[in-house]
């Protein structure tokens, strides 16, 4: 793995307006499947060779999740997403770009207040989606002929992490995002991966709390995956206890013996 160490900034949070981020980045080349299930396992998201996890002074409320899909169970509403979705039609394969996708991509942006501040440009969406990745694959969804929805991954034969899911369906009542996940949990039950992430929960933020409802589930808390919620829906962890101090450099430079 070739690393590139970044010097980071503090910026505004996207999730509280009042509290500002603060990131551990890098630019990672090279990895190696081993390599890139070892960062995922310890919080680690990426897009494009862009790979970074919260690092935030006085905030510790992002908290990866993730489930192991042999133990998934389907809540009430998630069987009503799939019945909703049901003349969806999927396509999987390796991601590529198109200028209808960064179009329907600006249409889903626009939906939500908290991504505003995300990608505004065709280049930097391609930076951040379209850039060759070894574990990159796309899960397009189409209504009839038309794309209605993209949902960007990366597998390995132990892991799959849900990069970002985009769409613009023409019934609001349709659960596409809710589908979509579901779907790679299906695929990754046919492919026997061990660990399904799905990027951060915040327990005080309803855009990102959603995720606790696939379940059971664990996060990521004290350096170890604790469980979260189980089949039932239980909380098994009090609030207090869902944050992530993260103090600790994941990638360290190489020191060389002629140098020491």
């Amino acid at each position: 793995m070739l690393a590139h160490f970044i010097d980071s900034k503090s910026f505004q949070c996207g999730y509280f307006k009042d509290r500002q981020s603060f990131f551990e980045e890098y630019l990672l080349e090279d990895i190696s499947e081993v390599e890139f299930e070892y960062l995922l396992a310890h919080g680690m998201r990426h897009f494009g060779d862009y790979y970074f996890r919260p690092r935030c002074r006085a905030c510790h409320e992002c908290v990866p999740i993730r489930l192991r899909p042999e133990n998934f169970e389907m809540t009430r509403g998630q069987k009503r997403a799939l019945q909703g979705c049901s003349k969806v039609r999927i396509k999987i394969g390796e991601p590529r770009y198109c200028e209808e996708k960064f179009h329907l991509y600006l249409k889903h942006k626009k939906r939500f207040q908290s991504l505003q501040d995300d990608v505004e440009d065709e280049q930097n969406f391609r930076l951040s989606f379209y850039v060759p990745a070894p574990f990159g694959m796309e899960f397009e969804y189409y209504l009839g002929p038309k794309l209605i929805g993209v949902a960007l991954a990366d597998v390995t034969s132990k892991s799959f992490s849900a990069i970002y899911t985009f769409y613009d369906v023409p019934d609001s009542r349709a659960s596409l995002g809710t589908f979509s996940i579901l779907k790679q949990i299906e695929y990754c039950k046919a492919h026997c991966i061990k660990f399904f992430y799905l990027g951060y929960f915040i327990a005080n933020n309803q855009s990102l709390r959603y995720k606790a409802s696939f379940r059971p589930n664990e996060i990521y808390v004290d350096q170890e995956w604790r469980p979260l919620r189980n089949a039932a829906g239980d909380w098994l962890m009090p609030e207090e206890k869902m944050i992530w101090k993260n103090t600790d450099f994941l990638v360290k430079a190489a020191h060389h013996p002629e140098y020491i």
